[in-house]
Order: C-alpha cells, then structure tokens, then sequence
C-alpha cells in the first residue's frame, strides 16, 4: 500500500520516475519468465508494478490492444506515455519510466494497511474525460455535469513547505462562512511537520491559479488520515456539500474523484466503490475501497457520488490490485464532529427541525479563537450575532484529540483578553 503525497524536492532537477510499469504476461511464455528477475529488481527499486495475466484478465489485453507477450506500459496519470515489446534490458525500463523532466520526487512513507477479509480481483479502471460517462449510466446527464463542475471548482491544490521540501495535496472545499472556505482533506501530509509547517492552498478560477495561505484546524495522521484546513479565498466559492448520515454509499456505487496527478492541476477520474469499510475493522475506521489506483498527489482529493456529494477523501494506493484507499463518509464525519460541524452531514430534515428560524444559519466561524493580539479582529467585527469558538490542542501531542468550547455569548471581558477588543 502506498500513500500518495509527496514531497516536490526543492534542490535541483532530473528524471522523474513517479509513472506505473504495467506488465503484461501469459502463461507458458518462455520470455515472461526470462523477464521476472529483472522486473523484480525494479519492484525492490521501489517501482509501482501491476502485473496483468492474459488468461485472467483478457479485457485488459483487449482495452490497450496488447498483441505479444511480454508488453510493458507506462502509465502516468492512468495514460500510455511508453510502450515496450518482448524481453528488455532493465536499463530500458528504467529510462521508459523516467522519461519526463521535472523535479524529484520522493515518497513520504508507505501507510501500513492490511485488508481485514480477503480481497478479490478487480478489474482495472483507466483515466477518463469529463466527456464520458460514469460506468453504470448510459449518458452524462444534465444533473451528472453540473455535479461534476462544482466538484472540479471545489478542488484545490495544497502545498506544506518544510525544510527546503514542498509536500503536495489535494484538498475540497466543503463549507463556507462569511469570507471563510473549509477544505477538508489527509492528514499524512501534515505528519511530518507535526501540523507547524506554513500551507498554501491554490484555487482554480476560470483557468487562473489563485493561491492563499491556509490555516490548519485540525487533523489526525495515523489512523483515520483526515484533516481540514482553512482559507480566506477573498472571493465567493462553492462548496460541495457532504453526503448525509442516512444517504451512505454502498459497494457497486459509481463514482468519480478529483485530484492533483503528481502536483498538476486538478483532474476527473471515473471508478466505482468496491468495499466499504474493508480495512482496519479493529479500529472501527470508516473507509471505501475504489477501483483503480489512484496516481501520486491524489492524497486529499474528493471522491463524490453522482449528486456530486463527497463520499470519501483519498488516502492511499495499492498500485499490486490496481485499488484505491479513501476515508469513508464515517471519518470524514468523526473529523467534522471534532470541531462542532455535524450540522455538514446531518439529513436536511434535522437540521430544519433543530432550528426554529425558517432559514438554517450558517456554521460558526472556525478562526473566532486567537492567539494573539495581532492576528485578532477589529472590535468592529464582533457583533451581537457571533460566536467565539476556542480550540485548545497540545503542540507536542498534535494527533491527540483538541478540545473545543464554543461561546455563544462572549462577554466583553472575555473578547478583551482575547485580544478581539480594545
């Protein structure tokens, strides 16, 4: 298993060998069984390898029109950038996979995660345009589009700058609040640093990158790998909304994913949800198992379903069975509860009951708690009508679960020892 966030390394430029080697074998093939070493040297070398038998998954042979045995390809970003026939040196393959200038990468650690059951064979699912349609639906619908837009418009890119390295992630918007946005997002990627590294979160606008800093509110790195993140765009945004407690996916369920490919710019992947909460059944961890493995830098990204609603965030790839792990719509909610955001996933109907007003508020803001005078708010910004929300968390224990008190009437003294008055 593999996570996919990585670090973009600052210092020099050379190949890059982030792509996938897709091998091709049959049974009974004399060269196949010539090659088997040197592909073994290059899976040791830390190569994603996904070995495809004929007889087993003929329809894979059939999708890349795969005459001969052996046949490798490089995949970058689920699309064929090389294509090698027969028995070949393992210098070849290597120059095949690093055949793209750019900066190095280098993972930040493989997530270790073991299947709870037994996993099945899954069939391999390829990249595909915003033209086509998700498997199970004969034609993009009107409503499928437009879920589509609004999820591509909620993603953004997320860079954690540390030590002359620059972690890259995906992020979705999922929530707004005055000049707030809520990105929700992994937790890996703020591992390392312990949560203390500056954030940049780049938005896409009409084909324009628009690049904030971001602020992080809270995550957790090791066992449900979820986080959220907050920014001042200095624009409106959409968010997508987050599926609902009573409307939970289910194994079968077409849906697509929008990610950063090794720190490019957001795209759509087609796929479906094969398992539901598949791993770690110990820990009582909500997570989705989708097909086909998602590519380097998708960490963070959304997976929707065909309302356009966020089902999952990606956590890591098994590039071996050709899977994708995603936090499931349990964590996602565990994470929104840690910080009195529930009303996010709650069915309408509840929410509507729970508030007397005929129109449901929005969620308090997330940045009201300061720790210093200078990053607090004018005087003139605290008004009758605002909360004051305090986060405690400790440094040295950042996975350790914060704890909230939220004020819905803050007293003038507690707002001058705050720093949010005069």
């Amino acid at each position: 298993m593999h996570m996919l966030c990585y670090l973009l390394l600052a210092a020099g430029v050379s190949g890059s060998s982030d792509s996938v080697l897709v091998e091709f074998t049959q049974p009974g093939c004399h060269a196949c069984v010539t090659m088997e070493p040197v592909v073994g040297q290059l899976q040791r070398e830390g190569v994603a390898i996904r070995r495809v038998d004929a007889a087993r998954e003929s329809h894979l042979v059939q999708r890349y029109r795969v005459t001969s045995f052996p046949t490798y390809l490089v995949l970058s970003g689920g699309r064929e950038i090389a294509r090698l026939q027969g028995t070949q040196p393992i210098q070849t393959l290597r120059q095949a996979l690093a055949n793209r200038q750019g900066q190095r990468i280098r993972d930040t650690g493989a997530r270790n995660v073991q299947p709870e059951v037994p996993q099945t064979p899954l069939s391999a699912v390829a990249a595909s345009p915003v033209s086509q349609a998700i498997p199970g639906e004969a034609m993009p619908s009107i409503d499928l589009a437009q879920a589509v837009e609004r999820a591509q418009a909620a993603t953004v890119r997320i860079r954690v700058r540390e030590q002359g390295a620059v972690g890259v992630a995906t992020g979705t918007i999922i929530d707004t609040h005055g000049e707030e946005a809520l990105v929700l997002t992994c937790g890996h990627v703020f591992r390392d640093s312990q949560g203390k590294a500056p954030i940049e979160v780049e938005l896409f606008i009409q084909g324009q990158i628009h690049t904030v800093p971001g602020q992080l509110i809270d995550y957790e790195a090791k066992t449900r790998d979820i986080a959220l993140v907050s920014i001042k765009p200095g624009f409106p945004v959409q968010p997508v909304p987050v599926i609902s407690k009573d409307q939970l996916p289910t194994s079968g369920t077409a849906a697509f994913s929008f990610g950063c490919d090794r720190g490019a710019d957001p795209t759509r992947r087609d796929t479906r949800i094969t398992a539901v909460n598949k791993y770690n059944q110990h820990l009582g961890a909500s997570n989705l198992e989708i097909a086909g493995a998602p590519t380097i830098g998708r960490s963070g990204g959304g997976l929707f379903d065909h309302q356009g609603r966020i089902v999952g965030v990606c956590n890591a790839a098994d590039f071996e069975d050709d899977i994708g792990i995603y936090a499931g719509p349990g964590t996602i909610q565990w994470q929104l509860d840690r910080v009195n955001l529930a009303s996010l996933y709650q069915p309408r109907a509840a929410v509507a009951a729970a508030t007397p007003r005929s129109n449901v508020p929005a969620p308090p803001t997330r940045l009201a708690a300061v720790t210093s005078p200078a990053a607090s708010a004018p005087a003139a910004q605290i008004s009758s009508n605002q909360e004051v929300i305090v986060i405690l968390r400790d440094k040295n224990r950042p996975d350790t679960p914060t704890k909230i008190k939220t004020f819905d009437q803050p007293t003038p003294d507690m707002l001058k020892l705050l720093g949010l008055t005069r």
